[in-house]
């Protein structure tokens, strides 16, 4: 079996099965909820996605975040690198496990 990941928290063009971005009591903005957990934020941090000018209050917009290269990357380990992926988007969202 190929592992791979079917993001929810990206639009794929063919379904409407997205997750809205989380914001987080920490300031942060993360790709989905299921992301929202102090058990993952030692990984995200090593994606770059808890940095401190990523804080919403360190922007004036959002899109100032989801476009940095920080998110640029975590897109693309997600889509094109499942073995770098986070564990929780590999169990929420790809087929390792199902």
């Amino acid at each position: 079996m190929i592992k791979k990941i079917d993001p929810q928290c990206l639009y794929n063009g063919n379904d409407i099965k997205i997750r809205g971005i989380a914001y987080c009591s920490n300031g942060y903005l993360l790709p989905c909820c299921w992301l929202d957990s102090p058990f993952f934020k030692k990984e995200l941090s090593t994606l770059g996605l808890y940095d401190e000018e990523l804080k919403l209050s360190n922007n004036e917009t959002v899109d100032n975040i989801v476009n940095s290269k920080q998110w640029k990357t975590f897109i693309e380990i997600i889509t094109n690198n499942y073995e770098q992926a986070p564990f929780k988007c590999k169990k929420q969202c790809g087929n390792e496990f199902t």
